[in-house]
């Protein structure tokens, strides 16, 4: 055992022992058609990319999982497509670990969202779809947004400074902003 294995347990092992390592005494095998390696390659890939959901969450992914196992048996790991697709029912993972919208805001894009005024419209929209805007409808579905979000915005602040404050504008700003803060904090240093 290595150092880091006796005194605490990687967010890796903990995936492992409350999902990995249940199903696989429950009689998950690799599928046939997948060489060792490439089963052990996806295992490993399988524990990182679940390593943001709670203990009790894994819990109930493996429950859900149990069932749904692939092959002519039905005893062989599903896809990590299956696989993910379950645990984003169950947990939704935090867009800001998110590797394919991490390297989007990460990229040029994020300050050219900044600077079009669609920052958070884009931030909202890959977060939701978690993928990023494929075409002109896309695009065009997150420029609406982004004005209407606008408009809410200057209304909001205008009834604020007119001290007509209602609760539904406070909250409102607030969710805004702090939407506007989770999307600056992906951009690239000095963008923002």
């Amino acid at each position: 055992m290595t150092t880091e294995q006796t005194t605490s347990e990687t967010k890796r092992g903990r995936v492992r022992r409350l999902l990995i390592d249940p199903l696989t005494e429950h009689g998950f095998r690799k599928p046939g058609n997948v060489k060792l390696d490439a089963h052990d390659a996806f295992l490993v890939k399988l524990a990182d990319a679940l390593t943001y959901m709670s203990d009790e969450q894994l819990g109930t992914l493996r429950d859900m999982l149990r069932y749904r196992g692939e092959g002519k048996a039905r005893d062989a790991w599903p896809s990590m497509a299956t696989i993910t697709a379950l645990a984003e029912a169950v947990a939704p993972r935090p867009v800001e670990e998110h590797p394919t919208i991490i390297s989007w805001f990460g990229s040029a894009r994020g300050p050219a969202a900044l600077a079009e005024g669609v920052l958070v419209a884009e931030f909202a929209f890959l977060e939701k779809r978690k993928r990023p805007p494929l075409n002109d409808g896309d695009r065009r579905i997150i420029r609406e947004r982004a004005h209407e979000w606008e408009r809410q915005r200057e209304l909001c602040q205008d009834r604020v400074r007119r001290g007509m404050t209602r609760d539904d504008d406070l909250k409102w700003l607030r969710w805004y902003e702090g939407m506007e803060r989770r999307a600056i904090a992906l951009l690239p240093e000095g963008a923002a």
